[in-house]
C-alpha cells in the first residue's frame, strides 16, 4: 500500500484470515493520511453455528478449515491497533449480524465460499444435514428459510492522529 494516501481503510470479516495482524495494523497506519480512519468488523472467535457446521457437515475437512482461521481476542486486536500508533475511537461487540439462507444450496455455497473452497458441499449427506439443522430447531429441509440467530461480532474504529 502506498504511504499517507488513503482517508479510510475498511476491513469487513477479513481480519481472522490474516496471521500477522501486527503487520496488518502497521500497514494500515502507514497507508493512511493523518486524520485517516480504520473501520474494522471482525470475529474474535468462531461462532458456534460455524464450528458445528464444519464438524457435522464436513468432518473430513474440519481440521483443515479450522487451521485457516487466525482468531484473536478483542483485547489483543486493540493492542495491535494502539501499538501501530492509532487512537481508538470506539471498540465494542455487538450482536447485530444474523444469517438467513433461502435454501440449503445457498447455505452450503456460503460455507464453501467462506472457506475458500475447502468446505465440500458434495460431502454433505441428508443424514448430516438433518443432524445439523436439528441443532437449531429446524429439522426439515423443506422449510423456506434457514436462520441461525444473531451472533456477536467485534467492531473497531480508530484514527491516525496528527
Amino acid at each position: 500500500m502506498a504511504s499517507n494516501t488513503y482517508d479510510i481503510v475498511f476491513c469487513n470479516a477479513a481480519l481472522h484470515w490474516m496471521p500477522e495482524k501486527q503487520q496488518v495494523f502497521k500497514d494500515m497506519f502507514s497507508s493512511l493520511k493523518v486524520g485517516g480512519k480504520i473501520a474494522i468488523h471482525y470475529n474474535d472467535h468462531i461462532p458456534p453455528f460455524l464450528l458445528n457446521a464444519y464438524k457435522e457437515l464436513n468432518p473430513e475437512n474440519v481440521e483443515c478449515i479450522l487451521q485457516m482461521f487466525h482468531f484473536e481476542p478483542k483485547s489483543r486486536i486493540e493492542q495491535y491497533c494502539l501499538f501501530a500508533g492509532f487512537k481508538i475511537i470506539k471498540s465494542y461487540e455487538s450482536c447485530d449480524v444474523e444469517l438467513v439462507f433461502e435454501t440449503i444450496e445457498s447455505l452450503l455455497n456460503w460455507h464453501w465460499s467462506t472457506t475458500h473452497g475447502v468446505f465440500d458441499p458434495s460431502l454433505v449427506t441428508e443424514e448430516r444435514l438433518q443432524r445439523y439443522l436439528a441443532m437449531f430447531g429446524n429439522n426439515s429441509c423443506q422449510q423456506p428459510k434457514f436462520q441461525f440467530g444473531k451472533y456477536p461480532v467485534c467492531k473497531l474504529i480508530a484514527v491516525k492522529p496528527s
